[in-house]
Parts: structure tokens; C-alpha cells; sequence
């Protein structure tokens, strides 16, 4: 979509987006890194998950600036500067930040109420390829 350079107070606001929408969070922390944790990589090690956690998040640190370019181009590429601004105010305000908040504990709740049920649909799933 929008393929030029941010202009510096675009940028701007695509860090505040990024800082508001928990995403320079995941960055910094290295957070969504978690997820990596169950692929075949690690499978095949003795690494605990707290191992394999710390592991990554070292061999991350090496890419982080990356990380964060990838993450600045993107939003500069899908969203105009008047897009930013607009979605950068409902997100610092009071709204947007229930709205984020609210968003994540419903998650969470839901999750939580439904773990036998997503339990029976894994449990049903596996099922389907033994004999």
C-alpha cells in the first residue's frame, strides 16, 4: 500500500502504535517467542520449556532489530499517517484501553471456561489418526 520512507512524525506514531497495542512489549521482551517452544527443533532436546525459553530468547536478542524494523515497515506499509493518528488516540485513551485490556481478560476468561472443551477437541482430533 505505502511503499515511501515514514516522514519522522509518522514514525513516530508507528511506535506509539506499537508501544500501545502491546507489540513493542512482545519485541522487547521477546515474549511471542513462547510459541516456538513445541516445534520439532526442541522436541528432539532434553531442554525443560524454561531452558528452551531462555534459549531462544538469547539467539533472539541477535535479531531483535530486526524484529523491530520488520514490524515499523509493515505498519508504515498498511496504515497512512492519518490512519496512525486516529487509531494511536482510541488506543492511548481510556476506550482504547479498555479495549485492549477488556479484549485479553476475555480471552483468558473464556479460555479458561472452555479448557475441557478444548481438551475433548484435541482429545477427538488425535483419535482420528490411531487406529
Amino acid at each position: 500500500m505505502i511503499d515511501e520512507a515514514p516522514s519522522p512524525a509518522k514514525l513516530d506514531l508507528i511506535r506509539r502504535f506499537l508501544r500501545a497495542n502491546g507489540i513493542q512489549r512482545e519485541i522487547d521482551t521477546g515474549s511471542f517467542l513462547q510459541r516456538f517452544v513445541m516445534t520439532p527443533a526442541f522436541s528432539e532436546t532434553t531442554a525443560t520449556v524454561g531452558q528452551a525459553i531462555e534459549a531462544l530468547k538469547g539467539a533472539y536478542e541477535r535479531h531483535r532489530a530486526q524484529w523491530q524494523e520488520e514490524y515499523e515497515r509493515h505498519a508504515n506499509w498498511e496504515f497512512t499517517e492519518h490512519e496512525l493518528g486516529t487509531i494511536v488516540a482510541f488506543l492511548e485513551g481510556p476506550v482504547g484501553q479498555h479495549f485492549l485490556e477488556g479484549g485479553w481478560r476475555m480471552k483468558a476468561y473464556v479460555g479458561s471456561t472452555l479448557e475441557a472443551v478444548a481438551d475433548a477437541i484435541i482429545r477427538e482430533a488425535a483419535a482420528s489418526f490411531t487406529t
